[in-house]
């Protein structure tokens, strides 16, 4: 129970950080559409695109081994925490000199090398930042990780729009984006040391070797990784005209920004899953199977609200005519959000049984497969083909990761909860479509403008009611909840 507590505690502060973090970002892309444009939007997604593709193992390469190794021995947090930033620091200026060289080969204009360089930037911040978000998930601490966030989304987001607003270009938005990621950093080491008695810095070049040597696996299957999640725009930005970015940028953004769930997974479930191990493999199951039936339940509604009220999304955050080419490529990108979700729990679990080893390989298969698609779908159907190959993609990983789970570690009774919830979705896209075909909400000019807000309000409660009929969430599940949050509220 006190595990189960945990996990509450650490999800409930997650989603509320989350819900900020997101609201933040949501302002950002109705600044991008409404003041930026296609074009200029498609130019400063190419750039972020690009330094995340190139600067992934810098920022999150060495996450998951601070976070295994430390919750098995927290005594060695300062020493996890001096040379992984060490192996950061040394290597920043090499994928920095990569970003620059390879931005001027391929041909891109110069305002979006200058956007490339400052994002170069931006990477540094956010991977030390991201050294000191892995040691708090290690302590399974989420506040100052998720504060941190807050403060460079929130940011972000109010100068964002105060400067858009007032005429300023992507350049200096580019450098809004790197002052919120500096906060953020600035916050969660200020709390860091706060909390530590005494700063021993400590550069062990043993660890370092084990570091280098033991991520290999993650940054194999991390860096194939974020070339098949991202190449995608790389290959529309060198295929197409930027304003066909700027439609596939404004729904991935979307996309993107709603795999939050995929984050409090990743971060909530990994610390406790590798615990749970310990014990037995009946409680890792146990875990495993939990975790996935409230993963199900949540993602799958979101899934079916971005194909069936896509227009109303769209419509509500763009607000020009040009981004409804959007529409199509949303709707395809939504099934991916599921998939997404359940592959980032899967991975964990292959983590924490140690067959990391073998997920390179799950990586390069799938990136092959985008690739190859991409190659084939993005002439004929543009940004819509790189949607729908995104989604396959994930439905392939998903398969390859089941083969390296053993069969009685993988939550297969999930699936009743997974037809329950799709049940319930469905009956809440067909309340989404009778409300759209009726015309209710474009006779009245007051209400237009937050339709969006009503169809959300009209879909939450039809799916919640028709979920609650069907008994989607186990009982025991639900009784297990309810006890651990009410004694989180009691401590």
């Amino acid at each position: 129970m006190k595990t189960l507590r945990r996990m509450v505690s650490n999800a409930l502060i997650s989603i509320v950080g989350q819900i900020i973090t997101w609201s933040s970002t949501l302002v950002l892309m109705i600044c991008y559409g409404r003041f930026l444009g296609d074009v200029k939007f498609g130019e400063l997604y190419t750039a972020t695109t690009f330094v995340l593709l190139v600067g992934f193992p810098l920022d999150v390469g060495f996450t998951q081994q601070v976070i295994r190794d430390v919750a098995q021995e927290p005594d060695k947090a300062q020493r996890y925490l001096w040379n992984t930033l060490s192996i950061k620091l040394l290597f920043w200026p090499l994928i920095y000199g990569v970003i620059l060289v390879a931005s001027w080969l391929l041909g891109y204009n110069m305002e979006v090398r200058i956007l490339m360089a400052i994002a170069g930037l931006t990477i540094l911040s956010s991977a030390i930042g991201g050294t000191f978000s892995a040691l708090y998930y290690a302590f399974e601490q989420m506040t100052f990780p998720v504060l941190g966030s807050i403060l460079e989304k929130g940011l972000s987001a109010l100068i964002g729009w105060f400067i858009l607003k007032r005429g300023a270009g992507v350049e200096a938005m580019a450098c809004v984006l790197l002052v919120g990621s500096l906060l953020n950093t600035l916050v969660q080491a200020g709390c860091f040391f706060a909390r530590v008695r005494g700063i021993r810095l400590s550069i062990d070049f043993a660890l370092i070797r084990k570091l280098l040597h033991t991520c290999v696996p993650f940054v194999l299957y991390g860096v194939l990784g974020i070339i098949y999640y991202r190449i995608d725009a790389i290959l529309l930005s060198l295929m197409e005209p930027p304003a066909v970015i700027g439609w596939y940028g404004a729904g991935y953004r979307l996309f993107d920004t709603l795999t939050f769930l995929s984050g409090i997974i990743m971060t909530v479930t990994y610390p406790v899953l590798i615990k749970l191990s310990s014990n037995s493999e009946e409680s890792l199951q146990l875990g495993i199977e939990k975790a996935m039936n409230m993963l199900l339940f949540c993602s799958i509604p979101i899934t079916c609200f971005l194909i069936f009220a896509a227009s109303f999304i769209v419509g509500f955050l763009y607000h020009r005519d040009e981004f409804v080419h959007t529409i199509p490529a949303l709707q395809g990108l939504a099934p991916g959000l599921v998939l997404l979700y359940a592959n980032a729990l899967l991975s964990n679990t292959i983590v924490t049984i140690k067959k990391e080893q073998k997920t390179p390989i799950i990586a390069l298969i799938a990136l092959i497969f985008n690739l190859g698609l991409n190659f084939l779908l993005i002439p004929l159907y543009q940004h819509v083909g790189a949607a729908i190959v995104t989604s396959l993609t994930e439905l392939l990983i998903l398969c390859l990761q089941c083969t390296l789970i053993p069969r009685h570690l993988l939550p297969l009774r999930s699936w009743r909860v997974g037809l329950k919830a799709l049940i319930a979705s469905l009956a809440m896209g067909a309340a989404i479509w009778l409300v759209d075909i009726s015309n209710v909400l474009t006779r009245w000019p007051a209400i237009r403008s937050i339709s969006v807000f009503i169809i959300l309000l009209i879909a939450i409660l039809t799916y919640l009611g028709v979920a609650l009929l069907l008994r989607t969430i186990p009982r025991e599940d639900m009784v297990a909840l309810y006890t651990a949050f009410r004694k989180q509220k009691v401590a």
